[in-house]
């Protein structure tokens, strides 16, 4: 059974604001600002949150083979990894999945560092990738539940483009397959993804013994 690509908009979250203070160094930080600093940060953080427009789109794909160095999957395509294989080693599908902040929470870093305001566009980065993070996560769980129903599991674990040895052209799967241009997602020649608040991964999808 292979899906079509299912599109998730308007991702509800609370703010992660302990994950957020941990990127920026938290007590270190804060210990050396002053109280209307931190009232600047603080407002930072809010905007980043503000600017995010959190959309995920996600894909299920049946496993048709496999090998110590590589996962097929649909219609003969490949993804090579040793360290991928071993993840889905007992999953009989897999799920496809991306998460992106969206362009605006980049361009409301970037406008705060042009007028010379370094920290406040650190701690707008800091909110837009926390959120980036926690939304996929949050997508992580909303599959586990929807699988559950099936007697089905999703490895707790997920494994993304550029990482261990998956390489990063992979990505070229992942945009196509997910149709990520509906979300406004662009890759570069470098196999980056625009806008850079942009998370995609794969997971296993296992039966209940």
């Amino acid at each position: 059974m292979t899906t079509e690509v299912n599109l998730i908009n308007n991702i509800p979250l609370p703010v992660p604001e302990r994950q957020i203070y941990r990127r920026l160094g938290h007590n270190r930080f804060l210990n050396e600002m002053t109280a209307g600093q931190r009232r600047k940060l603080a407002a930072a953080i809010a905007l980043g949150v503000s600017r995010c427009k959190l959309r995920g789109a996600w894909r299920r794909f049946e496993i048709t083979g496999r090998t110590a160095g590589q996962i097929e999957f649909g219609d003969r395509m490949i993804l090579a990894s040793c360290d991928l294989a071993a993840l889905l080693a007992d999953s009989k599908a897999l799920v496809l999945f991306a998460i992106t902040a969206g362009a605006e929470v980049v361009a409301a870093a970037a406008d705060l560092a042009a007028r010379g305001e370094g920290a406040g566009a650190l701690a707008c980065d800091a909110a837009g990738s926390e959120m980036t993070d926690a939304a996929a996560g949050w997508l992580q769980r909303y599959l586990s539940q929807r699988f559950k129903r099936n007697n089905e599991i999703l490895t707790k674990r997920r494994f993304s483009p550029g990482y261990g040895d998956l390489a990063l052209k992979n990505q070229v799967f992942l945009v196509k397959l997910l149709e990520l241009e509906k979300l406004g997602i662009r890759m570069t020649a470098d196999f980056l993804l625009i806008p850079e608040k942009t998370v995609t991964a794969v997971a296993g999808i296992e039966s209940v013994n």
